[in-house]
């Protein structure tokens, strides 16, 4: 909220943000749903056999890079360094007076960059050349030309609408009931399987503080911790009986 309300007194509609000096309440996190290791190559495979293939691209971003959808939907290709294998994020795509508009992210914490992996490297290379191709269709009608993703005539993506592409595909091939956003956990949920320091984990993520990694993704933490004992119980259990 504060960002939209942000967004309004840079356009002028409002003379100051209402929520600056607030203090909210502490947040109670619900557990989050995710994809597991194999689910989450499940899903890779159905959409790399789905018609849309940006809708494929659209969906390996945020599973690759733990992007949120707004982070996602805002991405430009200036943000992506193809050399150094890194995105910046430093913007989000916001609905706001009913239309779309590009904003800072959600806090300054979310500022970050996030190194790509090869293979998420040469699927958004397949998809510039992709979309150059229609581009060069449009011409000067292609409105959003800096816009790694963009509807059929070069305009903001709709999030409902990808959302909604989205819960079809998995509907059809009786995948769980997600939301877009929840391929962001699922991210986390991998990088924590993964042993990695949580500080590492937070700055991927772009939260505030460590503490609301730990938080949000509490039972996660959990669950590695039991299978880091069982896997010390299961070594030291080889090691005696040789």
């Amino acid at each position: 909220m504060s960002a939209i309300l942000r967004t309004a007194v840079k356009k002028g509609l409002l003379e100051k943000n209402p929520v600056v000096n607030t203090t909210p309440p502490k947040r109670e996190y619900k557990k989050k749903l995710f994809l597991d290791e194999g689910q989450c190559k499940q899903l890779l495979d159905i959409f790399e056999e789905v018609d849309n293939r940006q809708l494929c691209v659209m969906i390996n971003t945020p599973l690759f890079t733990g992007l949120r959808s707004g982070e996602l939907l805002g991405l430009q290709w200036r943000d992506i360094n193809f050399d150094e294998g890194t995105i910046i994020i430093n913007k989000t795509l916001l609905r706001l007076v009913g239309e779309y508009r590009l904003s800072e992210p959600k806090t300054k914490s979310s500022e970050r960059i996030v190194n790509v992996q090869p293979e998420l490297l040469e699927i958004l290379k397949a998809h510039r050349a992709w979309q150059n191709e229609r581009k060069a269709v449009f011409g000067s009608a292609w409105e959003q030309p800096e816009q790694v993703f963009s509807n059929a005539t070069g305009k903001f993506y709709n999030g409902v609408t990808l959302n909604q592409q989205f819960k079809s595909v998995l509907r059809k091939n009786d995948m769980p009931d997600l939301h877009i956003h929840d391929l962001r956990h699922a991210t986390a949920s991998l990088l924590i399987n993964a042993g990695l320091p949580v500080r590492v984990i937070a700055d991927h993520l772009g939260h505030r503080s460590t503490q609301t990694t730990e938080d949000v993704y509490a039972h996660v933490f959990a669950e590695s911790r039991a299978k880091a004992a069982d896997a010390i119980s299961i070594a030291l259990a080889k090691v005696g009986r040789a």
